[in-house]
């Protein structure tokens, strides 16, 4: 007597990874569900890209809503999108905009910036890439805003324009507005 239990196996595990696909197809790829959301930003201390004798901490985030640009010089979509963060900071005099630095070398972060423009009030050089991986960084470029109070209430991973701000950062300052926030 033969078995027939082993043969359905196949078809079954096939129809399962089939299921799990097709949900897929379904996600935005740049939208990053942050189990982090609503918690506190972490604790760092870093030196900033254009001055290694300054250091920054998590506690001068704090009183102002910060935007917060993980880039690289090596990153295309990084390059590519700083005159849209420029445009954006622009438009928005009241909140702070931070670059991330991520495993890079100093001078050619540097030398991107100049030829590309900065658009960041400071740049904190995380070569060794410990906040962003205390982050929960996938990779280059991220944009995350935390609100006045130190707490983080977005993540966008690729890069960023005046349309994905408008879709998906602005709705928050406007709620944390009429909330009181800054």
């Amino acid at each position: 007597m033969k078995q027939r239990w082993p043969w359905l196996i196949v078809p079954l595990l096939a129809l399962l990874l089939g299921i799990v696909l097709y949900g897929g197809l379904k996600r935005d790829p740049h939208r990053i569900e942050l189990a982090a959301n609503d918690l506190p930003f972490p604790d760092f201390s870093l030196t900033q890209l254009q001055r290694p004798e300054q250091r920054i901490t998590r506690d001068q985030l704090l009183g102002k809503v910060t935007v917060i640009n993980v880039w690289a010089s090596w990153c295309a979509s990084c390059k590519q999108e700083m005159s849209a963060l420029g445009e954006i900071a622009r438009r928005h005099p009241n909140i702070q905009f931070y670059g991330l630095n991520y495993r890079d070398e100093r001078q050619a972060a540097l030398n991107t910036l100049q030829r590309y423009g900065n658009p960041f009030q400071q740049s904190l050089y995380d070569p060794q890439g410990t906040l962003a991986l205390a982050m929960g960084v996938y990779g280059t470029p991220e944009t995350w805003l935390i609100d006045a109070d130190g707490v983080i209430r977005q993540r966008y991973a690729g890069e960023m324009t005046p349309a994905i701000w408008q879709q998906q950062f602005m709705p928050l300052l406007v709620q944390s507005a009429k909330m009181g926030g800054s």
